[in-house]
């Protein structure tokens, strides 16, 4: 009884002291949040990485490579990727490894990702192609992989 009583003494307490429960009202909840307006940055301009985590990680992931261990180079780009996933260098990068694994799907799927990043980096592009020619053919594609030449030579001209 005596705990009973001590709870509504204090729900009685914090009740009549003022503190409220209630909903904001419509039009505090309809207005809108006071923001800066932002510089537009073009979907497929894609600035090289500048954030020493991303650097430190290919970095890592470079010697890892060269060392032979391509497992642990993907793991290192694909950290890289959560940081900075609009970083169509990166997704190169990680084609490049998947290539080198055979796991030529992968390597494919993950080129043309890149290509759709920054359709307008021509190099990258041209590249992007060359690891889609040699995952096709790879998997026994001659068509598909003469098509993907076909793209990365046009790609080299311009």
């Amino acid at each position: 009884m005596i705990r009973h009583f001590r709870n509504s003494f204090l729900f009685g307490i914090l009740l009549h002291s003022g503190c409220s429960l209630q909903a904001p009202s419509i039009e505090q909840q309809t207005q809108e949040p006071e923001t800066q307006p932002q510089e537009s940055v073009p979907a497929d301009t894609v600035p090289a990485p500048s954030n020493t985590a991303v650097d430190s990680l290919l970095q890592q992931a470079q010697q890892a490579t060269r060392q032979g261990d391509h497992t642990a180079a993907a793991g290192l780009v694909e950290r890289a990727l959560r940081i900075t996933p609009r970083n169509a260098t990166l997704w190169h990068r990680l084609a490049q490894i998947r290539l080198a694994q055979g796991q030529y799907e992968q390597a494919e799927s993950t080129a043309l990702r890149s290509n759709a990043i920054a359709p307008s980096d021509k190099v990258l592009q041209a590249e992007n192609w060359s690891v889609i020619e040699r995952a096709r053919r790879s998997r026994g594609d001659a068509a598909g992989a003469r098509e993907a030449s076909q793209k990365a030579n046009l790609l080299e001209e311009q």
